[in-house]
C-alpha cells in the first residue's frame, strides 16, 4: 500500500522550460554584446530551452559546451558564468506546471502524505518554494543543499521516509532525474515514477521503472490503481 509521495522539484512541479523562455528577454538583453552575428531573441530562448532538455542530467558543465557547439556565442561567458547566472534568474522567475498545486491538494484531499526532496542550494530552492507558492503544500520539504548530501545519495530519501514517519516501501518517488530520481528512489527501497518532461531516457545503463507518467497529473489515477482503486483514507 502506497501512503505517500515524495517529489524532485526542478521539471516535476516546476516548468523549467515556461520559465526559460520568460528569462530568455533578460538573457539576450544582458548577453546581446556576447552573441554571434545575427541570433535574435527567438534563438536565445530556442537554443538554451534545447540544452536544458537534452543535457540538463549530465550538469551545467556538459551543458554548456553542447550549447557553445551551436554558435550562439561570439565571446562566450564561462560555463559557471552562465550556470550563476541562470540560477541569478531562477530566483527571480519561476513557472509552475499549471496542473502542479491541483495535484498535490487532489493527493492530500486523498489521504497521502507529501515530501519534497530537492538538490540545490536552499535559498534558491526556497526562493523557488516561494515562486511557485508550494512552502505549505508539503508535509516536508528536504533541500540538499542544507542536508549536506545529494541526491541520488540514499541518505536524503532516508531522512524523508523517517520525516514522514513512513517506510520507503510505503513511498513513491516522483521526478524526471533517471540517475539522481529514479535510480536513486529505487536503491533507497522507494517505488520510483519517472516523469518524462525531457522526453528521452539518458541513461541506458539503467533499467527504466515500471512506472512512467507525462505529467504529475497521471499520479491520482495511477496511485488508485497501485492501491486497488482506494485512496489513502
Amino acid at each position: 500500500m502506497i501512503r505517500g509521495v515524495a517529489f524532485d522539484l526542478d521539471h516535476t512541479l516546476f516548468d523549467r522550460y515556461a520559465t526559460l523562455r520568460a528569462v530568455a528577454p533578460d538573457f539576450y538583453r544582458d548577453f546581446r554584446a556576447r552573441l554571434a552575428p545575427g541570433i535574435t531573441e527567438a534563438d536565445v530562448s530556442r537554443l538554451i530551452q534545447w540544452a536544458d532538455r537534452a543535457f540538463i542530467h549530465f550538469e551545467w558543465e556538459i551543458l554548456f559546451g553542447e550549447l557553445l557547439k551551436t554558435g550562439l556565442f561570439a565571446d562566450p561567458p564561462t560555463w559557471e558564468e552562465y550556470r550563476d547566472y541562470l540560477r541569478g534568474k531562477f530566483a527571480e522567475i519561476a513557472v509552475p506546471f499549471p496542473f502542479a498545486r491541483p495535484t498535490l491538494a487532489a493527493l492530500r484531499a486523498d489521504g497521502y502524505k507529501l515530501g519534497l526532496i530537492t538538490n540545490g542550494g536552499e535559498a534558491l530552492q526556497r526562493a523557488k518554494l516561494r515562486m511557485l507558492q508550494m512552502e505549505n503544500d508539503f508535509d516536508a520539504v528536504l533541500i540538499t543543499g542544507a542536508f549536506g548530501t545529494d541526491k541520488p545519495d540514499p541518505a536524503p530519501f532516508a531522512a524523508m521516509a523517517a520525516q514522514l514517519a513512513l517506510p520507503p516501501a510505503e513511498l513513491l518517488y516522483v521526478g524526471d532525474n533517471p540517475f539522481n530520481d529514479v535510480e536513486g528512489a529505487r536503491r533507497a527501497g522507494y517505488t520510483p515514477v519517472w516523469i518524462r518532461t525531457t522526453g528521452s531516457w539518458v541513461a541506458p545503463e539503467l533499467p527504466q521503472p515500471a512506472l512512467q507518467a507525462d505529467t504529475v497529473a497521471e499520479l491520482p489515477a495511477m496511485l488508485r490503481a497501485l492501491n486497488g482503486g482506494a485512496a489513502n483514507t
